[in-house]
């Protein structure tokens, strides 16, 4: 099985397991998705074009020639040590990068496209912008290249985390105490939730995807919404209500300021 259909198999497996989990087991019953699933999965098709056309060039490329000359490779590790450290420092830069798309004006302009979602369910993990997975792909490759990370790490790591934003975007209902266990280790459901809040204090926080530890660490960790899980209000951060209009508002949404998607939901 090649890398690609190796990819694709575990991403649709996650899919059509959380899809009839959160259809099962909802944590909370949705009002939008049949416009949403439209939006997200047009995004989806768009982006998977996107990455099938740059990521083997450039990854391979990057892989190979970081192989003799990265950081990791100054150290005589057994493999296994390093694939392990690679993953980690991978999620970190992931994390750093999540950071950086909310602080920086004109990459926010491209995240909030990704927070524009008036809802949460696993389509929402697809929804990003095509020029912010390039960007993503490109820094990626920078962390590739100046660590030395080998292939198959490149490889885990993307598996892992395609499932783990699958999971924490996800509608699913989780037992309590399981939740509060397992949060201490990665992103749960109901931590990303935090995130995807329209209060601006909530949006800026829970920016892991995969490992939890790194909010702690650097102390950007909100443990309960303010309204509570339940009553949490999702979408776009500063608005009372946005609600997007098709596929090609989705594309348009970096052009627009501010102020312009304040004007735009004080008419919905």
């Amino acid at each position: 099985m090649t890398d690609y259909a190796l990819r694709l198999t575990v991403f649709l497996f996650c899919v059509v397991a959380l899809f009839f989990w959160q259809t099962f087991f909802p944590k909370k019953p949705l009002r939008y998705s049949k416009q949403r699933w439209l939006e997200n999965i047009g995004m989806l098709a768009i982006n998977t074009v996107t990455l099938r056309f740059f990521q083997p060039i450039l990854l391979s490329i990057i892989a190979l020639s970081a192989s003799n000359y990265g950081l990791l490779q100054q150290w005589p590790l057994p493999f296994w040590i390093t694939v392990l450290l690679s993953i980690v420092l991978l999620d970190l830069a992931i994390y750093c990068q999540h950071t950086l798309s909310h602080r920086i004006n004109w990459i926010w302009r491209l995240h909030r496209v990704h927070h524009s979602d008036a809802e949460l369910d696993v389509s929402s993990a697809v929804r990003f912008h095509p020029i912010e997975i390039l960007l993503s792909l490109l820094y990626k490759s920078a962390i590739v290249l100046i660590f030395g990370i080998p292939a198959a790490a490149i490889l885990f790591f993307d598996i892992l985390l395609n499932a783990s934003a699958l999971f924490n975007h996800s509608n699913i209902r989780l037992p309590v105490a399981f939740e509060a266990k397992l949060r201490k280790v990665i992103v749960t459901p109901e931590m990303h939730r935090i995130h995807h809040s329209r209060l601006t204090k909530e949006t800026n926080s829970n920016y892991g995807f995969f490992l939890s530890v790194w909010d702690r660490l650097f102390r950007t960790y909100t443990p309960k919404a303010t309204l509570g899980d339940q009553d949490i209000q999702i979408g776009m951060p500063q608005t009372r209500f946005y609600k997007t209009k098709g596929l090609l508002s989705l594309l348009l949404m970096p052009s627009f300021t501010s102020s312009d998607f304040q004007n735009k939901q004080d008419k919905e």
